[in-house]
């Protein structure tokens, strides 16, 4: 990695670090899916932090063409080189049909205005069935991990999550010393579904 990758992986694992609250680690092995992966230049973090046995990027845009020639695949093959079980697939979530123990969302897609700041088509917005194909996917143990540009969209974003039928376990919204450089404090939280005696309350 450069120099600018290298530290942008350090700020997502203080995230995860951070968001957990210092409860046990979650359990290694299973699948992990991240969700909107763009170039997967994050897959060395979350292979750090969940040690899964398989994990797969998702990225609709994959066959993007950038400034320098390369695509988002390219650039995905590299950083997976040294990322073991890990593969870079090119498709729309909401036409992913494969349980996972660990969800990802780093920054998901949730108004207009933030489509087309990536020069993203408006069809491609639909937060309702993204986070109900996240709930039907998410296996009954597993967990979901999402991080929001500030306590506005997290507000939305926690709508839609509770609407798909998911429990929040909770929340972080402090900026640490490596997210400084963000015009608005990532807000990380963790989701699950609900247990029967959750249900009953």
């Amino acid at each position: 990695m450069n120099a600018a990758t290298s530290r942008n992986n350090y700020e997502y694992l203080d995230i995860l670090d951070r968001s957990w609250k210092g409860r046990d680690h979650p359990a290694s092995g299973g699948v992990l899916c991240d969700i909107g992966c763009a170039s997967f230049w994050y897959a060395a973090a979350l292979q750090c932090y969940f040690r899964p046995s398989r994990m797969i990027g998702m990225e609709i845009e994959g066959h993007r063409l950038l400034r320098d020639g390369r695509t988002r695949i390219d650039y995905a093959t590299g950083y997976l080189m040294r990322v073991p079980n890990a593969r870079f697939v090119v498709a729309d979530y909401l036409s992913y049909d494969q349980p996972a123990e660990v969800i990802t969302a780093w920054f998901p897609f949730l108004t207009p205005s933030a489509l087309l700041a990536w020069r993203l088509p408006l069809r491609l917005l639909a937060p309702e069935l993204l986070f109900r194909q996240i709930e039907h996917n998410l296996r009954s143990n597993g967990l979901f991990f999402m991080v929001n540009h500030g306590l506005e969209e997290w507000t939305t974003a926690r709508a839609l999550c509770t609407a798909a039928g998911l429990l929040c376990m909770s929340f972080e919204a402090k900026p640490g010393a490596l997210s400084q450089h963000r015009l608005r404090p990532p807000v990380a939280s963790w989701w699950r579904h609900p247990m029967i005696e959750d249900r009953d309350r």
